[in-house]
């Protein structure tokens, strides 16, 4: 081989051995930048259970005070009934309707308060 075949060849060589060099190195950094983007993402995550977690005990804790609402709405209502059936024997129209007017309101609550309390019980569901 003359010469210039040979420096032809050692040319060629040294380009195949430069481009694959330049190709390793930037599939390298391309790889980087696809383990920093998972690992935004996995801290993403990582913060959107956080939140989710705090919202579901602060769900928790508002079904155990509205549970507790109930069991007093509950003690009031029967003290009311006790009262009605009371003003029943005494024969009293106003107070009748005045314990009736009192009841309906305690229901309804207990039944807003209810109705809250399975709200916020399938949102804990979801979560």
């Amino acid at each position: 081989m003359n010469r210039s075949c040979v420096i032809k060849l050692s040319v060629l060589c040294a380009s195949l051995f430069i481009i694959n060099g330049c190709a390793y190195y930037k599939a390298m950094d391309i790889q980087k930048q696809r383990q920093a983007i998972i690992a935004t993402n996995l801290e993403q995550e990582s913060n959107i259970t956080k939140v989710q977690e705090a919202e579901k005990i602060q769900l928790e804790k508002e079904i155990i005070s509205f549970q507790s609402e109930v069991s007093n709405l509950d003690k009031e209502i029967l003290k009311i009934k006790a009262k009605t059936k009371k003003a029943r024997f005494d024969n009293m129209k106003k107070a009748r309707n005045e314990y009736n007017k009192q009841l309906k309101i305690l229901t309804d609550k207990k039944m807003v308060l209810q109705n809250d309390i399975n709200k916020k019980k399938a949102i804990i569901a979801i979560l």
